[in-house]
């Protein structure tokens, strides 16, 4: 698991303090717009007058007003959820931090998304509890320009005792964070289960680990995973288990609830079947040689080969010529 500083973070009334001048600063730009759009730009860049000017004009004002109540309380919406976030993690023991930028956090996202593509924010620290973990907000950008797509995810990592061959679980209900990054896993990489689970899951592994996969994912741990995350993605990469849940709210209680429980159920099994796990690929140490992370795995079982998605670079290319495309078209039927 990546380090990761457990700095206290800014008082509250500080966060509070930047927030209202952020906010005024703001409510007073839009304003300041719509004044010069309703008194300068109407009248004498449309050369409106009249009747037609004044309604054009309270439209406008009306537009500004609506635009700086919205602002208002979106910020606000956001500032009580972040203050019932640092609630509930003082009264769990946890640590709260509402911004950690684009501190590497591990697994597939750091790996396919450019550092500037990448934030995150809430950070919950409960790794000195009974079931350890910490969990923070993602929000990645996937692609350029105008066929960029924005992502948010609740992702999740949970230490492992020991380490384990990469495995890769893609829910085939979509659009979780493994299924919407730039590559996905080659087809060779991918294994079938027994009973349903590769009708929920998409599995893919390091070629020569099936077996050792199925040493991980027995049959009571498949059931878990079915039964309390068959929406979402996880991962196994080296020590760490990866969980990606949509955006939840969890100052909701009953997404709070099942957040922890499926964080409980997987640290337990996924925890108790990698626990001894031994890769026999792996350079053989002397018994009296202090084995680290990073001695219990050969190089290949660490990666799953994956291939570029097509279909976000031709959007990304075909998306500006739409309307030159409507353009013609046009032209032609007028014609």
């Amino acid at each position: 698991m990546a380090p990761f500083s457990a700095g206290r973070a800014a008082p509250l009334a500080t966060a509070r303090g930047w927030g209202s001048l952020t906010l005024v600063a703001s409510s007073v730009a839009t304003l300041v717009i719509a004044g010069a759009l309703a008194f300068y730009l109407l009248p004498v860049g449309f050369a409106l007058s009249g009747t037609t000017l004044v309604y054009a004009q309270v439209a406008t004002m009306l537009l500004g007003a609506a635009l700086v109540a919205w602002s208002t309380m979106s910020i606000s919406r956001h500032r009580r959820r972040r203050t019932a976030l640092a609630e509930i993690a003082a009264a769990l023991g946890w640590r709260y931090r509402a911004d950690i930028g684009d501190h590497p956090w591990g697994g597939s996202i750091d790996e396919q998304v450019d550092r500037g593509d990448r934030t995150a924010q809430d950070h919950l620290d409960a790794r000195h509890s009974a079931v350890p973990f910490d969990s923070v907000e993602r929000t990645f950008v996937v692609g350029d320009g105008e066929g960029a797509t924005m992502h948010t995810v609740r992702a999740v990592r949970i230490p492992l005792p020991s380490e384990a061959p990469r495995i890769m679980l893609r829910s085939r209900r979509g659009g979780g964070a493994l299924s919407v990054l730039p590559r996905r896993p080659t087809g060779r990489t991918r294994i079938r289960l027994e009973g349903d689970f590769s009708d929920v899951f998409d599995v893919s592994v390091p070629p020569g680990y099936e077996t050792d996969a199925l040493y991980v994912l027995t049959p009571d741990l498949m059931a878990i995973l079915v039964d309390e995350s068959a929406d979402l993605d996880l991962e196994i990469v080296d020590s760490t288990l990866y969980v990606y849940f949509p955006a939840v709210d969890l100052t909701d209680g009953e997404e709070l609830r099942r957040f922890l429980t499926v964080i409980a159920a997987l640290h337990d099994r996924v925890g108790r079947r990698t626990l001894l796990y031994r890769d026999e690929a792996a350079t053989p140490l002397d018994p009296g040689t202090y084995r680290r992370d990073g001695d219990t795995l050969a190089g290949r079982a660490r990666h799953v080969d994956t291939r570029t998605r097509w279909w976000p670079v031709i959007a990304a290319v075909a998306t500006p010529l739409v309307p030159m495309l409507i353009a013609v078209v046009w032209l032609r039927i007028a014609g």
